[in-house]
């Protein structure tokens, strides 16, 4: 009985062969399988048919190219693969040996000097010309400055036009600034003449000329016009409060008092500066530099002098 059991279980659980439930002719799914429909494939562009007769390129040439750029503008144009060619050599000969990088952040000086090169800089500082740049009446160009410019403009990269464009603003700017500094200061002339006239009415003519003399004696003069305070209303009516307290008899060229000095070489001062208010019939200290000068020629001619 042991034995016949044994058998048994061998055959049915180790034998290797399956068990007779597990083994089926039939698929586990029944029934017919799906239909899978492949895509056509699409029709590939025929290049052959492209180009026409003498090069003429077919209406639908575009398709054949990439679908990005079929759509450009500049390609309207293109009627014939000459024409085609033709394009892409002058665009060629457009980037040519003016092709030069732009430099970034981290470009090194020579690719800069490059860059610039091929923006117009000159060779060197000197190379700038400013033959173009027109100077207005009573401007100067200070040739230091300009060389100084130069190497800014230089270092910069400026070209030729930049730099030139650049000189010219700042002249303009300088001939305004030299315009509005003249307004201001015939302003003040006028406001300061005013204020003498009405404070010192019928005395203003022998104030001022004691203000005249009274710089002329302590040698005021030609630091004041360095200071651009010749028309300052209050220095003019301290100097004419000093004038008044020494006397005018004290005072260089006073009434009664020689002329001191060289009256030729005083005079020859006076008429060889053009600003002198011995030309200005309304300068403050005219009348008084007139009287001067008929002083002056007096002292020559009672001297022998011509």
């Amino acid at each position: 009985m042991a034995d016949e059991n044994e058998n048994t279980n061998t055959n049915t659980i180790l034998s290797g062969e399956p068990a007779a439930s597990a083994v089926t002719s039939e698929p586990v799914v029944t029934g017919q399988p799906e239909t899978q429909t492949k895509p056509e494939p699409a029709a590939a562009f025929d290049f052959g048919k492209m180009v026409g007769a003498e090069g003429a390129l077919a209406e639908n040439w575009r398709e054949g190219l990439p679908e990005s750029i079929r759509g450009e503008k500049c390609l309207d144009s293109i009627k014939t693969i000459g024409t085609l060619a033709q394009s892409y050599v002058h665009a060629q000969h457009a980037i040519g040996s003016n092709k030069v990088a732009i430099p970034g952040e981290n470009s090194t000086p020579e690719e800069w000097a490059e860059f610039y090169k091929a923006c117009g800089r000159p060779e060197n500082a000197e190379g700038y010309k400013h033959d173009g740049v027109q100077l207005p009446e009573g401007i100067t160009l200070d040739q230091n400055q300009v060389a100084e410019f130069r190497k800014f403009a230089f270092e910069h990269g400026m070209n030729q036009k930049t730099f030139e464009a650049a000189l010219a603003f700042d002249v303009q700017r300088c001939a305004k600034m030299q315009e509005a500094a003249k307004a201001a200061h015939d302003a003040e002339y006028t406001e300061t003449l005013s204020k003498l006239r009405t404070e010192f009415g019928g005395r203003f003519d022998s104030v001022v000329a004691q203000c005249n003399k009274a710089m002329e004696t302590f040698g005021l003069t030609e630091v004041l016009r360095e200071k651009g305070l010749l028309n300052n209303y209050t220095i003019i009516k301290a100097l004419a409060g000093i004038g008044e307290r020494i006397g005018e008899s004290k005072l260089k060229g006073g009434e009664g008092q020689p002329v001191s000095g060289d009256p030729s070489a005083r005079l020859a001062e006076i008429q060889g500066n053009p600003d002198d208010p011995y030309y200005r019939k309304d300068h403050p200290a005219h009348n008084a530099r007139v009287a001067e000068v008929n002083g002056l020629l007096a002292a020559m001619a009672k001297a022998g002098k011509k």
